[in-house]
Parts: C-alpha cells; sequence; structure tokens
C-alpha cells in the first residue's frame, strides 16, 4: 500500500461524512420501503381472497390441472425402459411396482410390504423432470408367514419371482434384494 492511499483510506474511515443523522436517514427510509413492501403484500393477499370467495376463474385452479397432478401423483415418475424392436417406452412407476407386488404376493407365505428402486441415470434431456432410468435394484421388504420353515429359501423364491416377472415382461434382470422385515399368521 503506497502512503497516498493508505492515506486515502485513512481519510474515508475517518471522514466526517457520514453522520449519525445520515444513518437515521437510512434507516427510516428503509423501514418506510419496508412498511410500503408489506403493505402491497396484504393488498395482494386481500385481493386474491375476495376472488377466490367469489369463485373467480382467475384465482381457481382448472380441472384439468388438478386432474393431471391427481395421476402424476398416483402413478408416479415416468420410468424408462430399454428399447424393443418397435421403439422406446417407459411405464410409471406404479405400473412397475404392481408388476413387483404381484411377483412377490405369488409366492407361497410371502407377501409384499414395500418395494424401492435404484434407477440407471435418466436419458439426456429428459421431456419431464420426474422422468427415471432403467431399474438395476429392486429391493423387496416382505412378510413371511410365521410356519416358514426355511426363511433364506423364502428369500429366494422371492427374488427368483421378481427377476422372472421383470425379464418376461420387461426385458430386464435387476438385482433383487429381499429384506424379512414382518412376520404374519393369518391364511
Amino acid at each position: 500500500m503506497t502512503p497516498a492511499s493508505r492515506h486515502n483510506h485513512r481519510t474515508t474511515l475517518l471522514s466526517p461524512e457520514v453522520s449519525p443523522a445520515s444513518v437515521r436517514d437510512d434507516t427510516e427510509r428503509d423501514d418506510a420501503a419496508t412498511r410500503e413492501y408489506m403493505r402491497l403484500i396484504a393488498s395482494i393477499h386481500e385481493t386474491w381472497d375476495r376472488l377466490e370467495s367469489e369463485s373467480n376463474v382467475s384465482v381457481m385452479p382448472q380441472r384439468y390441472m388438478m386432474d393431471a397432478i391427481v395421476a402424476a401423483t398416483r402413478h408416479g415418475a415416468q420410468v424408462h425402459m430399454p428399447p424393443t424392436d418397435l421403439g422406446p417406452y417407459s411405464l410409471s412407476e406404479f405400473s412397475l411396482r404392481s408388476l413387483v407386488r404381484q411377483a412377490v404376493d405369488s409366492v407361497d407365505s410371502a407377501y409384499g410390504l414395500r418395494t424401492t428402486f435404484q434407477h440407471a441415470e435418466a436419458p439426456s434431456n429428459p421431456a419431464e423432470a420426474r422422468e427415471l432410468g432403467v431399474p438395476e435394484t429392486i429391493s423387496c421388504r416382505i412378510s413371511a408367514h410365521v410356519t416358514t420353515q426355511h426363511l433364506p429359501e423364502l428369500a429366494q423364491q422371492v427374488r427368483d419371482a421378481v427377476r422372472e416377472a421383470c425379464y418376461g415382461n420387461l426385458g430386464l434382470s435387476p438385482i433383487v434384494n429381499v429384506h424379512i422385515e414382518d412376520l404374519h399368521d393369518d391364511d
């Protein structure tokens, strides 16, 4: 730092240009701006509430949008599958879970409780934000009947049933993890 710049720096720090009165003026301007901002926000809320109570269409959710939201929530994300000879295709998470659930429940003494998936990376430039890649690992949490004599064998039967369903229906051979989470005694 040169002596001249040091002098300027000291002069700026000790400058009487920033007076308590100017700080007070800045604070008052900030407070006034904040009050005006809050008044505008309150006005927008009042207008919105009034329009909503009048069932004004400009603030009401559109039926087609609500239907799309409900369907997307119910069916889950779009899961990309390996392309077939006829072209690419995808299915919903709901469809994939249903396929796995049927496979698990088809094994005597087993009930499917929960299923999670680990997916490959989604294709680049997805059309929707909720797109997933091909499922690589399927984790099944099941309940086994209390009379089951050999739990590892039951887990293997579930694993085989899920892999068979995935290969037969989707052309996939994912890793299948099975966790026996509970025992049940109902038939």
